[in-house]
């Protein structure tokens, strides 16, 4: 992909979000500066990344530097100034995102509640994965269609809550090979109760500590909690779909009986799983899976 800038204009000007516009730019000269209260822009968001050397910005009187992996986020009109600095020695690269209507200010406003104005964020990172998806969805797809590209700007906004609310849970996980082999092999051998945590680590080659260290670093959860949550799932979804019994569930669930197969079971839902299966409860669908 090539370095470009990108604004959708449509007749659909009132909406409470919409995509405004995305750029892969660079700035070398003191040229580059723009003042949060003289833009024309109005109930607009601006998100911008640091990809190399160095910018600044200025929000209510105080002087952040952006380096390598900082970006900001600010609304408009609001004070602020982000710029070039007279004595920069490095071109500034960087990839920016606006976005403009009455929620995107809210969701901003929320955003900079939760993190602050100045964020770090790894490249490798969802967030970052949906930018530059976003980019090239325009740039090598040529996608014109606003209703989506303001669906995954606003799908954007969401990762960046999730980051900004549970850091540990920013990178991809599943660009880990060992961790994605795991959790794989984990699900297809979800029957097993003799499943072991050296099992696994056996199956992708690594210690077992290492295994830990990868679950809890990337989804917050040890490598049984993740086991037991699929297991719970799966056992939920067969209460609703099939006829079998709580004990056989409990078997094919890899549970060594069906009384602790129903301990764990009221531990997530808070009922028995006899109960769950026979009331429809506040859980209407046949399928009920967690978070992580």
């Amino acid at each position: 992909m090539l370095r470009s800038s990108y604004t959708i204009r449509s007749e659909e000007q009132a909406s409470m979000l919409l995509f405004d516009s995305i750029g892969w730019e660079q700035a070398e000269t003191p040229a580059y500066s723009f003042n949060g209260q003289n833009r024309t822009e109005r109930s607009c968001v601006i998100f911008q990344y640091t990809l190399s050397g160095e910018g600044r910005i200025e929000i209510d009187g105080v002087v952040h530097p952006l380096t390598k992996g900082n970006a900001f986020l600010v609304t408009v009109p609001s004070i602020h100034r982000y710029y070039y600095p007279e004595k920069g020695t490095e071109p500034w690269e960087f990839i920016w995102l606006n976005v403009r209507g009455p929620l995107a200010i809210s969701l901003w406003n929320q955003l900079i509640a939760h993190g602050g104005p100045i964020i770090e964020l790894p490249q490798e990172s969802v967030p970052m994965d949906l930018l530059w998806s976003m980019f090239k969805d325009i740039q090598v797809d040529e996608e014109r269609d606003l209703h989506f590209l303001t669906g995954k700007a606003f799908q954007w906004i969401l990762s960046m809550e999730k980051y900004l609310k549970k850091p540990s849970l920013l990178t991809t996980y599943i660009k880990n090979d060992k961790l994605h082999a795991a959790i794989q092999f984990m699900k297809n051998d979800l029957h097993n109760n003799n499943l072991s945590l050296d099992d696994v680590a056996a199956h992708v080659g690594i210690s077992k500590h290492h295994l830990c260290r990868l679950f809890q670093k990337n989804i917050n959860l040890s490598p049984f909690e993740y086991l037991r949550r699929r297991r719970i799932e799966l056992a939920a979804s067969m209460l609703k779909t099939t006829d079998q019994t709580i004990y056989q569930i409990a078997v094919d669930t890899g549970f060594d009986n069906a009384s602790y197969f129903g301990k764990v079971f009221r531990s997530y839902f808070g009922v028995s799983p006899s109960t769950y299966r026979e009331q429809d409860l506040e859980f209407l669908s046949k399928h009920v899976f967690f978070e992580n």
